[in-house]
């Protein structure tokens, strides 16, 4: 019994001392850091996540797992594909694409936009094109009741007459609490990821542009059986996402959530997952303030 306690302990501190590096990082970043840089890592991975208002870190139980929180990898059961597509806000496609077994996962983001110049008559000039991508690779592994795991993330952009390519990454922490006596709800765990805490774009002018680090805390439950609850706040940008699901059937689930910007601006969202054998489909809608409503579609496959 004192082995365990003490292995306990042990493992808890471990988390803390984690934990404590990841805000330390996220926080780390310099006065003039921009707004901005590597768009496609504030965007989200995976119609599931989205329609759930991007609360996932505290979930991240498959292949998004590497775009949300590398920590979940440890919680992946067999071999999880999934995928993205988006016309994003009616100005770009937005593209994701991720594979991940236990402990290891790997993923490819991407932003495409085309920009028509008009004149003072609307009549249409030259074009020019802009794109992101990057990709990822992360590791996990389990150290008691605890994961902790981590993702390097290749970026470049590519803007008329001016390229960038940098380097960055991720760590994270999940786990899963104990139940408390008394209470029936379960599954409560709790996460907690630093991104983009190191590296900077280099662009062909000679400029460079430090990633934007971000640090986010997340926990997630279930109050029933069948419905799962999650909650994020994005400490650096005083930001929340609040999500649910719900499982009609095993087959068919409905979510819905939203995301809580500090300056008042607020975004909710709605989705649906339906799966069939080892193929899953899932939808997401997002409302926006003043630009388009957004739409994303997933595919995945499990083996």
């Amino acid at each position: 019994m004192e082995k365990k306690l003490k292995k306990r302990l042990i493992t808890v501190a471990l988390v803390v001392m984690a934990v404590t590096l990841f805000a330390q990082a996220a926080f780390a970043a310099p006065a003039g850091n921009p707004v901005g840089t590597a768009v496609i890592f504030d965007i989200g991975m995976g119609a599931r996540a989205l329609g759930m208002g991007g609360a996932y870190v505290a979930i991240a139980d498959d292949a998004n797992a590497i775009y949300y929180n590398p920590a979940g990898l440890t919680y992946v059961e067999g071999h999880n594909v999934t995928s993205l597509y988006s016309s994003l806000l009616g100005a770009g496609n937005y593209l994701g694409a991720g594979y991940a077994q236990k402990n290891l996962g790997v993923g490819v983001v991407g932003l495409m936009s085309t920009v028509t110049e008009r004149d003072e008559y609307g009549n249409p000039g030259n074009s020019f094109g802009y794109r992101e991508s990057a990709l990822i690779g992360g590791y996990a592994g389990q150290f008691g009741m605890f994961s902790l795991g981590g993702s390097l993330k290749l970026y470049s952009q590519a803007a008329p007459g001016n390229t960038g390519f940098g380097i960055t990454a991720d760590i994270g922490a999940l786990g899963d609490l104990p139940s408390i006596e008394g209470l029936k709800m379960g599954g409560l765990r709790v996460g907690a990821v630093a991104r983009n805490f190191i590296g900077a774009v280099k662009y062909q002018s000679g400029h460079s542009d430090p990633f934007d680090p971000v640090f986010v805390l997340g926990a997630s439950m279930k109050p029933i059986q069948k419905l799962t609850v999650a909650l994020d706040f994005d400490i650096t940008n005083t930001t929340g996402h609040l999500g649910a699901e719900y499982l009609i059937i095993p087959e068919v689930a409905v979510r819905a959530g939203g995301v809580f910007a500090g300056d008042g601006n607020t975004r909710l969202t709605a989705g649906a997952g339906f799966s069939y054998q080892n193929f899953r489909i899932d939808y997401a809608y997002q409302t926006h303030r003043v630009l388009s409503d957004s739409h994303w579609l997933s595919l995945g496959i499990s083996f």
